[in-house]
């Protein structure tokens, strides 16, 4: 009896080393701006096609004025929601791969000259693309990948500036680590 339980456990702890090897999170390269982050996790079963993940990217840009120097604003992006990826070659240790997320933007805009209020708009849009996923090892993956969303526009306004953007893109350049 002890065999059998001592057989069982050990095909439990493999079945679930084998689901384990899907998941993966990483940081991107966003993270290195200033204010910045760039985090996604993803999960994919063994040899499926498809890969399921959340992205969260921030970042800031100061804006200076061009006579005196100084900074007179900020604005900072923020991108977050599900992904759903297409994998050309799961089994492979690298793949192409075709998908879709569905991402909440927004943008706050601050002046830094003058005590006045900021700005703050977000909208939630499709966004499509794709990319060039693989492994180094067992343990370290990358994700190199662009996804585009053409209908989204985005204006925020203050009392010193204001920036309206039609269009809008996620850019994946990550590295992490594969379980």
């Amino acid at each position: 009896m002890r065999k059998f339980w001592l057989i069982a456990t050990m095909l439990l702890l493999h079945n679930s080393l084998a689901q384990a090897e899907g998941l993966q999170v990483g940081v991107g390269v966003f993270a290195l701006a200033q204010d910045g982050a760039d985090f996604q996790i993803n999960y994919r079963a063994p040899q499926s096609h498809y890969q399921f993940g959340f992205q969260y990217i921030r970042w800031t840009d100061v804006f200076h004025d061009p006579f005196s120097g100084n900074a007179h604003s900020s604005t900072t992006n923020t991108l977050a929601g599900p992904q759903l990826v297409y994998l050309f070659h799961p089994a492979a240790d690298s793949s192409f791969y075709a998908g879709a997320s569905l991402l909440k933007w927004t943008r706050t805009e601050t002046p830094l000259l003058v005590a006045a209020a900021s700005d703050t708009q977000s909208r939630a849009d499709l966004y499509f693309g794709g990319g060039f996923t693989g492994l180094l090892g067992k343990n370290i993956y990358y994700n190199l990948g662009m996804f585009i969303a053409p209908n989204a526009n985005l204006t925020t306004q203050t009392a010193i500036s204001s920036e309206e953007s039609s269009g809008n893109f996620s850019i994946q350049i990550q590295a992490g680590m594969a379980f």
